[in-house]
């Protein structure tokens, strides 16, 4: 039937080459900027591992699965245990958020593959389709020339530890979720925007942060009334009530299992230490400490000043959704990973873009020092050094 439907359409003249290059050609280049910044650190990892024999015998068929990424396939593969790690006293795997381990333990099941390759694939096409509704998102909504759309893609690209984006982590999985859900509020189809923000907070726990976004979306567009009187629009208030579905039945899911609802704050106090700290108490902590807390602190601030920029560009919900994320991580009991944590802020990329575009030296420079760095966490990720994770 396909078949005889694209050739009824040749025969029509519907689908012609122009129609077709139309249709597809803003794919080209996101699909080649995908491509070089996945080969580039293939090559950095190849290279890394070529010149650390020890570490190649060990991890050479499976070097980009480190860190959480076995967390997350003990639950594809095992699903939910109160077991806790041998090397990681009161660590369990209920500190994971189940909606990415179970679309690889499916995918596998389904197609019969290695649980491992079904994660690589899962996470590699979940980022290549958010770079595409980035760029949607982007020129529809916020006005960005194409030629700027494609340059907060490329950063996004070769930001430092974008390799979180194609390794068997959940973050690939979290940035589509979450450019489709404010996606569809800014076209004002609210289900679908709802069901993509209920899987988002089945993805992270920060997905709830999503209804900063909505909120001050019905704020601006449908005035305070609608919070007053929300029952003569109340098509607007489905992301409200669906955002936080995913994080109620993994919640409910957690008391059936073990009793305790709160499973996944419990295992991360007990296995990782972490527990929310005021940010007016970590932040100064954190830039008087030596080391990694003090540069990824100061990383951080300079990030938050993208946050402010989003303000200039009259661009609040997108402020209102980054600032709370990055508050969130400074409300740590450590500042955790240096750029990993707010790799899917693309707004905050999108005025940095805005502000390199004219600049063809400092764009360059940028890309350079980007792609530098971002090759050495490649090596540290390899290395297993904990500053990468």
């Amino acid at each position: 039937m396909l078949f005889l439907r694209l050739r009824n359409n040749v025969r029509g003249g519907s689908l012609t080459l122009d129609s077709l290059r139309a249709r597809y050609s803003h794919w080209v280049p996101i699909v080649a900027m995908f491509a070089i910044s996945r080969l580039a650190l293939l090559l950095v990892a190849v290279f890394t591992l070529a010149d650390a024999p020890g570490v190649a015998a060990a991890t050479a068929g499976s070097f980009l699965c480190k860190f959480d990424c076995n967390w997350y396939m003990s639950i594809a593969e095992y699903g939910y245990s109160t077991a806790e790690s041998l090397n990681q006293p009161g660590a369990t795997n209920f500190a994971f958020y189940p909606l990415y381990p179970l679309l690889v333990g499916e995918l596998s099941r389904l197609l019969h593959m290695n649980p491992l390759a079904a994660a690589v694939a899962i996470s590699n096409f979940a980022f290549l389709l958010s770079l595409r509704y980035i760029q949607r998102y982007l020129v529809e909504f916020c006005g960005a020339p194409r030629s700027t759309a494609l340059l907060t893609l490329a950063l996004i690209c070769f930001l430092p530890q974008s390799l979180a984006f194609s390794v068997p982590y959940s973050e690939s999985l979290f940035l589509l979720l979450l450019v489709v859900a404010m996606y569809y509020v800014r076209r004002e189809q609210f289900l679908a925007a709802g069901v993509a923000a209920a899987l988002l907070s089945a993805t992270r726990a920060n997905g709830i942060f999503f209804l900063l976004f909505v909120l001050v979306w019905i704020w601006r567009h449908r005035g305070a009334f609608a919070f007053a009187l929300p029952w003569r629009t109340p098509e607007v208030f489905v992301p409200v009530v669906l955002a936080p579905l995913g994080l109620f039945l993994f919640w409910g899911y957690c008391f059936m299992a073990t009793g305790d609802a709160f499973a996944h704050p419990s295992s991360e106090l007990h296995g990782w230490g972490w527990q929310f700290t005021a940010p007016w108490e970590n932040v100064p902590v954190a830039i008087r400490s030596e080391g990694m807390p003090r540069i990824a602190m100061l990383v951080s601030i300079g990030v938050f000043s993208g946050t402010l920029l989003l303000l200039r560009q009259r661009m609040f919900e997108e402020f209102a959704l980054c600032a709370g994320c990055l508050v969130l991580v400074w409300s740590g009991g450590s500042t955790g990973s240096i750029f990993r944590y707010w790799l899917f802020a693309f707004p905050i990329w999108y005025v940095f873009a805005r502000f390199l575009q004219p600049r063809p030296v400092a764009t360059v420079f940028s890309f350079a020092v980007l792609s530098v760095v971002n090759g050495a966490f490649t090596c540290a990720w390899l290395l297993q050094k904990v500053f990468a994770i």
